[in-house]
C-alpha cells in the first residue's frame, strides 16, 4: 500500500481525531468574531479642536476640504480629494461655495443654496455619495451657520440602513467612527432657516476593521490544510 493510499485509508479515524484538537482553535476564533461584532459600533464625536483631534485619531487617515479655493457660488458636484460626489439639490443645483466665516477653516464655506436666498433650496437635504474605489468609515465637520440650532448628519451604509446620526451645533464640530463603511450621508436642511452651510468637511479612510467573512474562511483553510498536512506526515 502506498503511502497516498495509507492517508485515505486512515483519514477518517485520523480525522476524528484530530477535529478535537481543532476545536479550540476554532472556538476561539468563533468568540474572538462575535466579541468584534458585539463590539462595531458608531461612535461620535462633537465640540471644538479637541473633539476634532480626537475624531482624527480614531479614523486614522483623513482628507479635508476647507473651500477657500473655491470662488463664492460655485457649485461643487464632487470632492475627488475627499472620496465623495454631491446629489443634485431637491430645489435645483448643487451645493455651492459660501462666503460667511465662523469656523476655524477661513470664511469659505458649503451652503445648500446655489439659487439664493429664497424658497427653491430652502430645507434642502446635502445629500453625500462615497465614490467608487473609496472607502469610509467616518466623516468630520463644521457647523458653520449662525442659526442658534444643530446640523445633523445622518450615515448609511451599502444596503441603505442608517449606521447613526451626528449633530454640530453653530460654530462647534462634529463627526463620527463607523465600523461599518459608509455609503451616504445626509445633512439634513430642515436645520434653523433651512439655509444651511458647513465648513472643514472631512473623511476618514483607514481603520483598524473587524474580521471580514472571507478573512474567516481563510483562516479556516489554513486550520484544515495544516491538520491535513500533520496526518499526511505522521501516516507516511
Amino acid at each position: 500500500m502506498t503511502s497516498y493510499e495509507k492517508v485515505v485509508d486512515r483519514w477518517p479515524g485520523s480525522w476524528s481525531r484530530t477535529l478535537p484538537r481543532l476545536l479550540p482553535a476554532l472556538l476561539a476564533l468563533w468568540l474572538a468574531t462575535s466579541v468584534s461584532n458585539a463590539l462595531a459600533s458608531f461612535v461620535t464625536f462633537t465640540g471644538g479642536l479637541v473633539e476634532e483631534a480626537n475624531w482624527r485619531a480614531a479614523v486614522g487617515n483623513y482628507a479635508i476640504e476647507d473651500f477657500e479655493s473655491y470662488t463664492e457660488g460655485t457649485q461643487i458636484t464632487s470632492l475627488p480629494a475627499l472620496g465623495i460626489r454631491f446629489d443634485e439639490l431637491s430645489g435645483g443645483g448643487f451645493p455651492q461655495a459660501y462666503l460667511f466665516g465662523g469656523t476655524p477653516y477661513g470664511p469659505m464655506h458649503l451652503g445648500n443654496f446655489p439659487n439664493g436666498i429664497n424658497s427653491i433650496n430652502q430645507w434642502d437635504d446635502t445629500v453625500v455619495h462615497v465614490l467608487p474605489g473609496w472607502t469610509i468609515y467616518g466623516f468630520g465637520f463644521w457647523n458653520g451657520d449662525g442659526q442658534a440650532d444643530t446640523l445633523v448628519a445622518r450615515a448609511y451604509d451599502a444596503s441603505g440602513n442608517l449606521l447613526g446620526s451626528v449633530g454640530a451645533f453653530k460654530d462647534t464640530f462634529a463627526g463620527f467612527f463607523s465600523d461599518v463603511p459608509v455609503e451616504s450621508l445626509v445633512f439634513d436642511g430642515n436645520t434653523g432657516d433651512g439655509w444651511n452651510h458647513l465648513d472643514g468637511l472631512q473623511t476618514g479612510f483607514q481603520h483598524s476593521a473587524i474580521p471580514e467573512p472571507r478573512t474567516i474562511v481563510i483562516l479556516l483553510a489554513g486550520l484544515f490544510a495544516l491538520a491535513y498536512q500533520r496526518h499526511k506526515y505522521s501516516a507516511s
